[in-house]
């Protein structure tokens, strides 16, 4: 007979509080986002404070009048670079002194606005034309109007187009160069010297001479109008080593001191409030974990990192050489804790060495095998390749089974599939393509 029961059930489950998901999410964020999460923690809570200890002897300097200015606190703005004109902004005001008529003007700025950061043209003349409802003659004009500004190049549909460009404005232009960039650039690249001297019918030392000179034409003249924005990282740790003793310190910018104001629960009292009593307590609860949050990350970064430093004491003493190979799990074993807890420690964070600064991640890398059965680190194997090619030959350089048989000669034994994938990752082309005749 089917009918209904009330049935005991014992179960085991496991439940992530909202206070402990915050702690998890804080742990992963990188400074910047971390600075950017407490803000906007501190904007919704009044008794959050921050402090980001911004540095106050950076202008130490005594004046004539003998008063040390070294106390006053440097005013972040100060080190904001000044903003650049974009290279949209630069082709308007040289087409502004240009006498055009009103229409050119228009498409011509127009394409401009449709330039990538490289100077090439990143939309089609038909859907310019469609678009500005004007006819291809026009579009065509003003396009050329653009390409006769300054850099020699910008405003082109393709490599072929920039190059032939450069080398219109060019009066001392290598000869066969507008004939090899027009028919023959793909035996360019391949390094066919005596083909494409063959097809001319030309001496190959002049050919030879042309190519050098196409070699130094600039493929992208879009970026050397505007530099390129400048990205500054401040380190989450910085690692110092005395002797025998290494020394992890968490960077002061990185980490900002939270603080909770006390004032405000006096504050209440005097106003005896109920509504304002409940919520203040609130505010104080919330502001108290996310001190506690801090000083657990601070706690994890700190370990994670010491002990990633002690695994890693080879790179420290001789640089990328002596870089070992090393994965979470090994980390994780050592200061007994999960892997996903090492992971987003180590995600978008920064150290400072005495090498220069790493992303952390940079540290963990596959173990390869080797002669002795010791193991050698990929990103070491990888520097090892780069170091064999820049000190090559140039007319003869090494193939990938080359570089297999100078690595197995190191103890490393890899296949050649490997090497070249490791060549690829490092961009760098193939022998061929590296050969100079």
């Amino acid at each position: 007979m089917i009918g209904h029961y009330l049935v005991q059930d014992q179960r085991s489950t496991l439940t992530i509080t909202p206070e402990w998901k915050q702690s998890i999410h804080m742990l992963s964020l990188s400074g910047y986002e971390l600075a950017q999460y407490l803000q906007e923690q501190a904007l919704e809570n009044p008794v959050l404070e921050l402090d980001y200890n911004w540095g106050r002897k950076a202008n130490s300097r005594k004046y004539r009048s003998g008063t040390d200015r070294s106390d006053v606190t440097q005013d972040p703005m100060l080190n904001v670079r000044a903003m650049q004109d974009s290279l949209e902004a630069q082709l308007l005001h040289q087409l502004r002194l240009l006498s055009l008529p009103a229409e050119v003007f228009r498409i011509s700025a127009f394409l401009a606005g449709n330039l990538d950061d490289a100077g090439y043209l990143d939309i089609e003349c038909a859907d310019v034309c469609e678009m500005m409802n004007v006819s291809e003659p026009v579009v065509d004009h003003a396009l050329k109007v653009l390409q006769s500004l300054e850099p020699a190049g910008i405003g082109c549909r393709d490599l072929r187009e920039c190059l032939l460009l450069q080398i219109a404005r060019d009066r001392a232009a290598a000869r066969y160069a507008c004939d090899i960039v027009a028919n023959y650039l793909p035996l360019l690249a391949n390094g066919s010297i005596d083909r494409i001297a063959y097809a001319l019918c030309a001496p190959s030392e002049g050919v030879s001479q042309a190519a050098s000179y196409i070699r130094n034409l600039n493929p992208r003249p879009g970026l050397g109008v505007t530099a390129a924005a400048r990205h500054y990282i401040i380190p989450d740790a910085v690692v110092h080593i005395s002797g025998e003793d290494v020394t992890v310190a968490l960077h002061s910018a990185s980490h900002p001191s939270v603080m909770v104001n006390q004032d405000c629960r006096e504050w209440v009292k005097l106003r005896q409030s109920k509504e304002a009593t409940t919520y203040v307590n609130d505010c104080f609860r919330s502001a108290q974990w996310i001190v506690r949050c801090m000083e657990m990350r601070r706690l994890t970064l700190s370990r994670v990192v010491s002990a990633m430093m002690n695994e890693q004491r080879g790179f420290l003493e001789r640089g990328i050489q002596g870089l070992r190979p090393m994965n979470l799990c090994t980390i994780a074993s050592v200061l007994d804790m999960h892997e996903s807890t090492v992971s987003r420690a180590i995600h978008h964070k920064f150290v400072q060495t005495p090498h220069g600064t790493f992303p952390l991640k940079f540290f963990f890398a596959a173990s390869l095998p080797t002669a002795d059965g010791s193991g050698i680190s990929s990103r070491r194997v990888k520097t090892r390749i780069k170091e064999f090619v820049v000190a090559e030959d140039r007319n003869r350089p090494y193939s990938d089974q080359q570089l297999v048989n100078l690595l197995r000669a190191e103890g490393v034994r890899l296949s050649r599939r490997t090497v070249t994938k490791y060549r690829e990752e490092l961009r760098i082309p193939s022998s061929t393509r590296r050969k100079h005749n």
